[in-house]
């Protein structure tokens, strides 16, 4: 679960999240500066997780853009980092969010009016 992810004005992101077992990570994440437009690179400074990753858009149609993200990461405690090569919690935990992410959007690009009701028969009824 996230915990904080605050985007400073000099474009850092303060980022925590809790996961399984105690297990509390913290970054402070840079981006790094890239040739393409279309790309947004980062990478951590400080904390007991190092993250680098690339963030890549793709326009596939008008109105349609595909992001692709690219993570690596690495625990800095040796216990939590044998844990998660066992059990793979950070990658469980970036999965949750992304699918969450892709909930939100999905929800926001279909219609409010298209959907059906869920209980008709509590509509009003017409006279």
């Amino acid at each position: 679960m996230v915990t904080r992810a605050t985007v400073t004005s000099s474009k850092t992101v303060d980022f925590s999240f809790r996961g399984p077992l105690g297990f509390e990570a913290h970054t402070v994440l840079l981006s790094v500066d890239g040739d393409s437009p279309d790309q947004y690179a980062f990478e951590s400074v400080g904390g007991n997780i190092e993250l680098m990753g690339i963030v890549d858009f793709a326009e596939i149609r008008p109105n349609c853009t595909e992001v692709t993200l690219a993570v690596h990461y690495d625990i800095k405690n040796k216990l939590f980092a044998w844990l998660d090569r066992r059990l793979h919690f950070v990658d469980s935990f970036l999965t949750a969010e992304l699918r969450s992410i892709r909930a939100h959007f999905e929800g926001i690009a279909a219609s409010y009016l298209d959907h059906a009701r869920v209980m008709p028969v509590l509509q009003t009824a017409t006279a």
